[in-house]
């Protein structure tokens, strides 16, 4: 007799969101978690006295749907969106703001550029409507690119795919704008998170979803609340949540997933195993060799899965004060993500850099300061910067990170200085994250922070292969439900709630298995 219905593999926010389905539904779930803390990398830890710190994850975004079928909002959950929802400063005291309305927008991108703020809304517009289309498709298994593409109006179909699936972000904003700052503020987003450059294909369907989609959240008490309340529905449901317990193998009986063995060498049964982690470290790792067919490895070991991410987590005795708009006190330019990739080139410069397997000399820059909306997170008068710094490659062509560490938070540092010449100065504590440790201390294969790149050959239908995009996998009673699998990567919980509604289709099926 199975000691489970259904054992996850890992307790970050897409497992627990999996789980609660699951325990929701009746099953008897375990979820299975490496580390001392749920959550994954959407988590909040104290790190120093008095800082609650988004160590990884800072901006979720989780799907309405979910939080209200949850109640997360009555397990002390709050989010909020954030307004303004970009800031990006540029050499010489310039700067632009992107807001929720884009007249708004509009009329900041006209000190720059009189066409690009008249284009801004018809773009926004554009955008929008492409959002639109795909944001239903989160909740339900990918669609095959020509499903998707059916979905679209006649007269916009070929606008779609020209300007959207078949270039890259460049060629877009070059064919709507003007102004190089417009097109930096805007081209931010068609990168992040991936390891593509500004002229990679494929970057217009991420800026798209961005610009055209809902807008950046924050959570009070850091990310990590989001995976709190998963985590209390679990709980509450009748689930079981089990800390430091690393799972080595996924065990397999009558040519099914039967269950896990741990680290402790501790074996635990289920008629079927979700895995939270990554495709790789799934299929490559924890399924025993031979186990699956050898053209199905042979495509898991070519998923592009390389880690561009450096995470600085910095406590600041003082806000930033920048340059462009002077001031300590909250303010707008405290509010918004802030971007640090004045041009396009910048950002095209860096990436080349990072092609070669080299740590750019000068990264772009995400930061959110989430002290400037929760107060909570840090001592009174003390401020949390969350830093992402773009185009760090897991892969080094000479030396290691080890040796790259120091340079590397250096270079950041001295960025944030020439844009805010005070941060330096009111740095209490500092806390840097290579691509080599994302995955030693989040179990991310390469450091890659959306399991796989979400470039278009691994998103919809392909994401992370043809062969187990709807959730389900080549070995029977196996379940994937991490951020690589459809729709991509974000504290969204999607994935989760996908795989959790494909498993219970199956349940009929799975409930007559018995384990051995």
């Amino acid at each position: 007799m199975a000691e489970y219905d259904v054992v996850v593999i890992g307790g970050g926010h897409n497992g627990l969101t999996c789980a609660a389905y699951l325990a929701k539904s009746g099953l008897r779930v375990c979820v299975l978690e490496s580390r001392e803390t749920v959550g994954g990398a959407a988590v909040t830890e104290e790190i120093w006295p008095g800082y609650m710190v988004s160590r990884a994850s800072y901006l979720p975004h989780l799907n309405d749907t979910i939080v209200k079928e949850l109640g997360l909002s009555t397990r002390g959950l709050i989010t909020a969106d954030i307004e303004p929802q970009d800031f990006m400063p540029f050499p010489g005291g310039r700067y632009i703001f992107r807001y929720s309305s884009a007249e708004k927008t509009a009329e900041g991108f006209a000190r720059y550029s009189k066409r690009d703020s008249e284009a801004y809304p018809r773009f926004h517009r554009f955008m929008k409507t492409f959002a639109q289309t795909v944001e239903p498709l989160y909740l339900s298994p990918p669609p095959r690119l020509g499903d998707m593409l059916s979905l679209m109006k006649d007269s916009d179909l070929e606008e779609v795919v020209r300007q959207i699936l078949l270039t890259s972000s460049r060629d877009l904003l070059d064919e709507w704008f003007e102004a190089e700052e417009v097109k930096a503020a805007l081209c931010v987003h068609g990168v992040l998170n991936t390891s593509m450059g500004p002229g990679t294909i494929g970057t217009s369907y991420i800026l798209a979803t961005v610009i055209g989609g809902g807008s950046y959240r924050y959570a009070v008490g850091g990310t990590g609340s989001v995976s709190r309340a998963l985590a209390s529905v679990v709980l509450e449901s009748g689930g079981e949540i089990r800390l430091r317990s690393q799972v080595t193998r996924i065990l397999v009986a009558k040519e099914r997933a039967s269950g896990v063995e741990l680290a402790s060498g501790e074996r635990i049964t289920s008629r079927a195993v979700v895995s939270n982690a990554d495709p790789k470290r799934t299929f490559l790792s924890l399924v025993e060799p031979g186990t699956l067919d050898d053209s199905f490895t042979k495509k898991v070991r070519s998923l592009k899965s390389p880690g561009t991410s450096f995470k600085v987590n910095l406590a600041l005795s003082e806000a930033p004060d920048f340059r462009s708009l002077p001031g300590r006190e909250i303010a707008e330019q405290h509010k918004a993500l802030i971007s640090i990739a004045p041009s396009l080139d910048y950002l095209e410069k860096a990436y080349d850099e990072c092609k070669w397997g080299r740590t750019p000399e000068n990264p772009p820059l995400n930061i959110f300061m989430q002290t400037a909306w929760d107060t909570s997170v840090a001592p009174p008068g003390k401020h949390i910067l969350s830093i992402i710094a773009k185009y760090e490659p897991y892969s080094l062509a000479q030396g290691s990170w080890k040796e790259e560490k120091a340079k590397v938070l250096e270079r950041v540092l001295e960025i944030l200085e020439e844009y805010a010449p005070n941060t330096r100065r009111a740095v209490v504590h500092v806390e840097a994250i290579s691509p080599v440790e994302l995955e030693e201390i989040f179990s991310l294969t390469e450091g890659n922070v959306t399991h796989i790149d979400q470039t278009l050959n691994q998103m919809l239908s392909f994401r992370p292969l043809p062969e187990c995009s709807n959730y389900r996998t080549p070995l029977n009673g196996l379940y994937l439900c991490g951020a690589g699998t459809h729709p991509g990567g974000g504290v969204s919980g999607e994935p989760g709630y996908n795989a959790a509604h494909a498993l219970l289709e199956d349940w009929d099926t799975l409930r007559a298995i018995e384990t051995g």
